[in-house]
């Protein structure tokens, strides 16, 4: 009989726990009626409440619908949500094993709450977590070592990174981690004014990179949130709207609808030092129990099995995680060898060819000179063929004028002689007369 008892007691309780329930938290007022039209309030570990939007798409993230806008205060993120001049300048995102992403509250605004990575090609942001706290001496310091996932990041080519369509050019998931392994880690945060800044990656460095005229906005605060609701921006100006920490520290709920399932969270609560107005109206669950008469130890036995699961659960996701891991490792080495091998092929296949086409080229020069010397050769011949047939005709011709002498000569002689003979003759039929 009385494991029937404790047995009832104990679905009573469980069913109880998945309801809502009017408990007394200390939630922002300002936060509360903002954003409850748009997700749900959730207590995650003895009194502290997050927010987890109502969101339909599964692979929606933070910092996804919007763009990326210059101001006086560093990288201001422009959202094209309707919760997101909260979430997205208060507070910090943490994606929960099961409840996904949630929202941290926080009291300090901000133009994004973001931490960045970039290289010459690549610039990608991820969400601050809720370890990540903000000292106006130090800037960004981590409460507990905690890395964001590749899968969390958003990369762009720097020319698309103003652009106010940017989540249209986003890196592919299956190419984030060979980007995100390739780029370097950056936070560049500041305090001017009353206001935390986020200069972020230099705006010169981006200017150079992406080949474009970043302009210059100043943040001016409205009075009316719905005011900055809208994709069309001033050419000078971006609104916003900005309570004071003090507005929204004292305006708390403590009628606030909270959804407790009794689950645990994997972050560590105890190492978040933001929000702590938040965290010093804890319930106290001990009470609770008493006044709904319930086992202690039975309900402690119960959330013990409960906790076990869940640490079950979490290890077996962080297995199928790091295989996941692995395999994408083990599939980008095989990439890299299969890209190395058929590189080197190319390479002997292309210096193969280059030593055909040398030898062709060889060849050809082997047999223009042969050309060229058999053309000389025969010029040579067809000069010196030339050559002696003028000889033979000046020989000819000398020949001929010889000949030619030699008569006249001899013409000249026979004349000579006879004209010899005549005179004598004369001389001597003178004599005789």
């Amino acid at each position: 009989m009385k494991k029937l008892i404790i047995i009832s007691v104990i679905v009573i309780w469980g069913l109880i726990g998945a309801k809502e329930s009017f408990a007394h938290f200390g939630v922002s007022g300002y936060f509360y009626n903002n954003l409850s039209p748009y997700g749900t309030w959730i207590e995650i570990n003895n009194g502290v409440v997050v927010w987890r939007p109502t969101v339909i798409r599964l692979d929606w993230s933070p910092y996804q619908e919007g763009r990326w806008i210059w101001t006086n205060d560093g990288w201001y993120w422009h959202s094209y949500e309707p919760f997101g001049y909260i979430t997205y300048h208060y507070g910090r995102w943490y994606f929960d094993d099961y409840y996904g992403w949630l929202w941290y509250p926080d009291y300090d605004w901000a133009p994004a709450w973001v931490e960045w990575r970039y290289d010459n090609d690549y610039i990608g942001w991820a969400p601050l977590s809720p370890y990540a706290s903000f000292s106006v001496s130090v800037g960004i310091f981590f409460t507990y070592t905690y890395y964001a996932p590749y899968y969390h990041w958003h990369f762009v080519r720097f020319k698309h990174f103003c652009n106010p369509y940017v989540y249209n050019y986003y890196v592919p998931s299956k190419q984030r981690y060979r980007i995100y392994s390739h780029t370097k880690y950056r936070t560049n945060y500041g305090y001017r004014n009353g206001r935390v800044q986020n200069r972020g990656v230099d705006v010169n460095y981006i200017k150079v990179r992406s080949g474009q005229n970043i302009r210059q906005r100043d943040i001016v605060t409205v009075n009316d949130p719905r005011d900055i609701n809208t994709r069309h921006l001033d050419d000078n100006n971006v609104r916003t709207f900005i309570p004071s920490r003090d507005e929204l520290t004292r305006n708390q709920r403590t009628d606030v609808r909270i959804k407790n399932d009794n689950r645990r969270t994997s972050l560590d609560i105890s190492k978040v030092k933001i929000g702590d107005r938040n965290r010093d109206n804890k319930i106290d669950r001990n009470n609770v129990q008493v006044n709904k008469n319930l086992n202690r130890n039975e309900v402690t036995k119960k959330l013990n099995e409960r906790n076990t699961n869940e640490l079950k659960r979490n290890v077996n996701k962080n297995k199928v995680e790091n295989n996941r891991n692995e395999k994408i490792i083990l599939q980008k080495n095989n990439r890299t060898n299969t890209e190395t091998k058929v590189n080197n092929n190319r390479n002997q296949f292309d210096q193969k060819n280059n030593t055909k086409r040398f030898n062709i080229e060889q060849n050809k020069n082997i047999e223009v000179r042969t050309n060229t010397n058999k053309q000389k050769v025969e010029f040579n011949q067809n000069t010196s063929r030339s050559n002696d047939n003028q000889r033979k005709k000046i020989e000819v011709n000398r020949k001929s004028n010889n000949n030619n002498r030699n008569t006249v000569i001899k013409k000249n002689t026979k004349e000579t002689k006879q004209t010899t003979k005549t005179n004598r003759s004369n001389v001597i039929q003178k004599k005789r007369k």
